[in-house]
């Protein structure tokens, strides 16, 4: 999505006029990257520092509040906000783990183990994914091996890039791994089946929309963050006025 999209974008959300609902479904949210500085314009992923604060400033007054707490993803709450990460990326030890660890907020991150073995320094290496994994609050989740498009991949395909990435993932950080995100938001029936078989409970996927808890375990909606997205639109997102996307994404 680029400016002009969504400047338009915000402009269709502002203008909704349902009121805030946080009581019936779960929020789950997909952060990426966090950096010290604003992202350019075409990376629409990476989420400044000064906003990401702003986000949790947010997060800490709704979390106050009995139906929009911060709950982890495989919570018992069918109401609530969940907090997730994708990819593996350094600044989520280095940046985002201190700061939601210090609010006492739950959070996943989900992993690619190639990313973590790649060398590079965009991603965490193998001991900041241990110190990571050890950080109060924190769940590892699998985001397949080789971040491929698993819905394109035969079933014997799909099999071993998330049996390796369980099994890399659990003898790494010595703890059990059963959440997964789709890469790409990438899955069909067969992936479905197959996570299943391998032993994960919960996965994330891209498609945006709201958790109604207990029917889609497997195929659990996320709220895609922005790189444009200051308090305000994490307000908008968080009260369902961005939730006519959920027809095109």
């Amino acid at each position: 999505m680029n400016q002009v999209k969504y400047r338009l974008a915000k402009l269709v959300a502002s203008a909704q006029r349902n009121k805030p609902n946080y009581q019936i479904h779960r929020r789950v949210l997909m952060y990426h990257s966090i950096s010290e500085y604003k992202p350019s314009g075409r990376n629409i992923y990476t989420l400044s520092q000064q906003y990401f604060a702003q986000h949790v400033e947010l997060l800490l007054q709704l979390h106050k509040t009995e139906n929009s707490k911060i709950v982890k993803l495989d919570s018992a709450d069918n109401s609530g906000i969940t907090i997730t990460f994708d990819d593996g990326y350094r600044d989520t030890l280095t940046i985002a783990a201190q700061i939601l660890s210090d609010k006492s907020f739950p959070f996943t991150v989900f992993v690619s183990s190639a990313n973590i073995t790649s060398g590079e320094s965009k991603f965490l290496n193998r001991q900041e994914l241990i110190e990571l994994s050890k950080t109060s609050g924190v769940t590892i989740g699998s985001h397949g091996h080789a971040h491929t498009h698993l819905g394109e991949l035969s079933p014997s395909e799909v099999f071993s890039d998330l049996q390796h990435s369980k099994d890399w993932l659990e003898q790494v950080i010595q703890l059990p791994v059963t959440t997964l995100s789709y890469p790409h938001g990438s899955y069909n029936s067969e992936v479905l089946r197959i996570a299943a078989e391998i032993g994960f409970e919960y996965a994330a996927t891209s498609k945006w929309g709201v958790y109604e808890f207990g029917t889609q375990k497997l195929e659990i909606p996320r709220i895609d963050i922005w790189s444009n997205d200051d308090r305000r639109g994490l307000e908008q997102k968080l009260s369902g006025k961005w939730d006519w996307l959920k027809r095109f994404i």
